[in-house]
């Protein structure tokens, strides 16, 4: 099938490790359904911000019916004309958030939610959940059914919120290993207002020297940003002045997805500069609302803590 597309979704379409990884976590919940004895009845989903309409046709040959609804009135109309074929899919042009799901006289067996950003900042996934699943079903499921989100420390060029997607490369260097500092199953009530008190561990030298990180200052890319001046290794002396946020959509049990071009791509963030010693541990404060888009971000140095 054709979908007519804008420009944004024709991105979105060509990123087909995105569309692969949630046409089979969809296929995988209609063959755990198919397994299920226990379950009668028609099947039912919500494909909430539907975009273009490519999850509803995902879903269409699994579902006895989908409600499809999306805000963005172009995007609306081209859910509208790719999906009009199918009678079982209704497309709606409404804010999910202020929807009147009662009307529709029925709960729903699946929530299909890709308004994923992230760390959740930036779109609406979580506010949008909560209102939504008070109409799913006891025994519903959600696709995708959760996030994890890491952090690392980092050196970057530039001082300002940077995605590292296929459009833009941002030019920093990682200070330490990637931890995890949050955890989400969207089938639990979320709290949009997030905070987090999370110890990044430097490189110590050792670790440094394995990963060859003199060469990497070295080479051009990093020399015209003056890389090399910001880093006394002599000394064992590094300066942080970022936190790179990387998010791995989790559609099941067995399947996660790590970024993608218009998947979650990772996120460069601003901190204080500060300079500390290879193998300290470097405690920040990190603060945003889900959903409430990437100006809540704060972070606050609050100690750093010497090997």
């Amino acid at each position: 099938m054709k979908f007519k597309v804008n420009s944004y979704h024709f991105k979105l379409l060509r990123d087909y490790e995105r569309l692969s990884a949630f046409k089979e976590a969809i296929d995988d919940y209609a063959k755990s359904r198919d397994e299920d004895k226990s379950l009668d009845g028609p099947s039912v989903a919500f494909d909430l911000g539907c975009g273009s309409g490519v999850l509803s046709y995902f879903a269409c040959p699994h579902m006895d019916k989908i409600i499809a609804i999306e805000l963005n009135n172009s995007s609306y109309q081209l859910a509208k004309e790719n999906l009009k074929e199918f009678d079982k899919i209704q497309v709606f042009n409404d804010d999910i958030l202020s929807f009147d799901f009662s009307k529709l006289n029925e709960k729903v067996d699946l929530i299909i939610c890709e308004m994923l950003d992230t760390a959740l900042i930036d779109e609406e996934e979580v506010p949008v959940l909560n209102h939504a699943k008070k109409y799913l079903k006891d025994d519903g499921k959600i696709i995708p059914e959760g996030i994890i989100n890491s952090v690392e420390a980092v050196f970057m060029n530039n001082h300002f919120i940077q995605y590292e997607d296929d459009e833009f490369s941002p030019v920093y260097i990682a200070l330490g290993n990637s931890i995890i500092y949050s955890k989400f199953d969207f089938l639990d009530d979320i709290d949009s207002n997030f905070s987090a008190i999370v110890d990044l561990k430097i490189y110590d030298r050792d670790e440094l020297n394995e990963m060859g990180f003199e060469d990497k200052i070295s080479k051009e890319s990093f020399e015209k940003f003056n890389f090399k001046d910001n880093f006394n290794i002599k000394e064992n002396k590094l300066k942080i002045n970022g936190i790179k946020l990387t998010s791995f959509t989790k559609l099941n049990e067995k399947l996660i997805c790590g970024p993608t071009p218009m998947l979650n791509p990772s996120m460069l963030v601003p901190i204080e500069e500060i300079e500390v010693d290879c193998g300290d541990t470097l405690r920040i404060k990190l603060e945003y609302v889900m959903g409430g888009g990437v100006e809540t971000i704060k972070t606050e140095i609050l100690d750093i803590i010497h090997n």
